[in-house]
């Protein structure tokens, strides 16, 4: 895995089967530019290759996880389309790797921030954090906010979100399923942490091969999705997790996972 000292904009570390990637841009509230994009590009790659990883938090140091795209960056005609291709590129490795994705979220999470989260497994939220896409207002499209959102909050919800480019807090989020935990601001990343270590203990090959099949449940016909089960299954069928599984049931045992 990449070290800290790869990156300018963000900082990758790891410590036994857990991994953190953190934003570090936050005199700008952690606003991304184009380093920032291929950067984030390169830290998944990175984590995504680590064999020992099994749990990524992704968050932001200062007062936001991250308000999106650069917008003085953007203004100042600093911006290409390579920007874009770069920032779903990065996404789309965090929502295929075979790891359990964490976006602990706070503060802000607008435009792209919010498309990263989107692609996590998991997002966990302070109840005053503020959501939004609010891409409308530079006359550009939530990138793939637009595929991601209806498929966890249905068209009505997204379309408000994305074409009226309104905020929601964190409480919200949660009652319309647009995060999974919220969390206090107070101490957040302990909190983070604490409810990523419920997911370390359940992490076996069987979850995350669970999490690739789940995340393409939209994507496939039936026939084309059972053939992908049965493929996935049985690798978790044959896992070393798996034989663990059964000794631990006969030792009345809780199973340690690899």
């Amino acid at each position: 895995m990449a070290t800290s000292s790869d990156f300018e904009y963000m900082r990758l570390e790891r410590e036994g089967k857990l991994a953190w990637l953190t934003f570090t841009r936050q005199r700008y509230l952690n606003a991304m530019n184009m380093a920032a994009a291929e950067e984030l590009h390169r830290a998944a790659t990175s984590i995504a290759d680590d064999a020992e990883a099994r749990i990524l938090i992704v968050r932001g140091e200062g007062r936001a996880f991250s308000t999106g795209i650069d917008l003085k960056e953007l203004a100042a005609g600093g911006t290409s389309m390579r920007y874009f291709r770069r920032w779903d590129e990065a996404l789309r490795v965090f929502e295929t790797m075979e790891k359990i994705v964490i976006a602990g979220v706070h503060g802000y999470c607008l435009g792209g921030a919010l498309q990263l989260a989107l692609a996590c497994d998991i997002r966990v939220s302070t109840p005053d954090c503020q959501l939004g896409l609010p891409a409308i207002k530079e006359s550009l499209i939530p990138g793939l906010g637009t595929w991601r959102l209806p498929k966890y909050i249905g068209w009505g919800r997204a379309k408000r979100m994305i074409l009226g480019g309104e905020n929601i807090p964190g409480e919200e989020a949660l009652a319309i399923g647009l995060v999974d935990h919220v969390a206090p601001a107070e101490s957040f990343f302990s909190h983070v942490d604490a409810i990523a270590g419920r997911y370390v203990r359940a992490c076996s090959t069987g979850t995350r091969m669970s999490k690739l099949l789940t995340s393409r449940a939209f994507e496939l016909d039936y026939d084309a999705f059972f053939q992908h089960y049965l493929e996935l299954q049985e690798r978790a069928f044959t896992s070393a997790d798996a034989s663990e599984a059964k000794r631990a049931y006969l030792a009345k045992e809780d199973p340690v996972w690899k």
